[in-house]
């Protein structure tokens, strides 16, 4: 799966990912996200109005999902990261998620 779309409107599973598929996952997620071995990273710099928007989506989202992130933020920006804890790994559901904040920020944020 190549584009956001793609990731975001994928069925919902709680496999693990391999190094390479989150490599394209990340690559499609684009600038914002990261990997870092056990889990992917947003990281958003911006006002605390806008980052809060960004906060309360996420949550939203995570609700929806019923899978849910660890945010922090600061002044001035946002951090987001998300595994699949019980399976200690990047999940095909961790990706969803990244892929649907990262779909709804694009509409929503310059």
């Amino acid at each position: 799966m190549n584009t956001l779309d793609e990731l975001a409107d994928q069925p919902i599973k709680r496999s693990p990912m391999s190094s390479s598929q989150i490599a394209l996952a990340v690559e499609a997620l684009g600038t914002r996200w990261t990997h870092d071995g056990s889990e992917l990273k947003l990281t958003f710099a911006g006002p605390m109005t806008r980052t809060g928007k960004i906060a309360a989506h996420a949550g939203a989202l995570a609700d929806e999902l019923d899978h849910h992130p660890t945010i922090t933020m600061t002044y001035p920006g946002l951090t987001l990261a998300i595994n699949t804890h019980d399976k200690a790994a990047v999940t095909v559901l961790d990706v969803i998620y990244a892929a649907r904040l990262e779909r709804w920020l694009r509409n929503e944020t310059p």
